[in-house]
């Protein structure tokens, strides 16, 4: 239950960049001038209601780029800074708070090397306001295994929770990714630093 509300949730909010709320029961939308600019601009805020919560989309950016560790290789599909407020208990629950304030990673992860360990401790995050978040959130996050990162362009969703910083306070962040390492816990690549610009 919980991997499918995060599905639906992580495809609501990477897809608000095509979508409309609505559409006057036409399949085409006119956009105004200002609608355009936003788009190309990938800025303007959006508001996603489900059963899981309310949630708004201050930011957002796609297609960052692809990069490579070793034999890892790690794109990075769209990050999204989101505000918003959880109403389902199990979300709750998990987080520990009803408001919250976070960035969305979608990203494709995938190795040619079977012999790799790469988790999400691999993964952490500091803000343009200076918070560092040591790991993606383990209960809103996807997994990483060897059989995960062996499928290639298999969507993989990070959430990092913001503890002291509000997302509208945000210009940019930057992913650390640290080297897999193999069974030895040797180093089979550089260790990585991505800026993901927002405004």
């Amino acid at each position: 239950m919980k991997y499918l509300a995060f599905i639906l949730l992580s495809t609501l909010l990477f897809g608000c960049s095509d979508s409309t709320t609505e559409n006057n029961g036409s399949d085409e939308k006119k956009q105004s001038p200002q609608e355009e600019t936003q788009k190309e601009n990938n800025v303007g805020e959006e508001v996603i209601e489900d059963s899981t919560g309310s949630f708004k989309i201050l930011e957002s950016t796609e297609d960052v780029g692809t990069y490579q560790s070793g034999p890892l290789t790690i794109s990075l599909s769209a990050a999204s800074l989101v505000s918003g407020t959880f109403t389902d208990d199990l979300f709750i629950d998990n987080i520990g708070r009803e408001d919250v304030e976070y960035l969305n990673l979608g990203t494709e992860v995938s190795t040619t090397n079977e012999n790799i360990v790469f988790t999400l401790d691999h993964l952490s995050l500091t803000t343009s306001t200076g918070e560092e978040i040591k790991s993606p959130n383990d209960f809103m996050s996807d997994g990483l295994n060897e059989k995960v990162l062996r499928e290639k362009e298999m969507p993989r969703f990070f959430v990092f929770m913001f503890d002291k910083s509000k997302a509208k306070e945000i210009d940019y962040v930057t992913l650390h990714v640290k080297s897999p390492v193999n069974d030895s816990g040797e180093k089979l690549g550089e260790d990585l630093d991505i800026e993901i610009p927002f405004k």
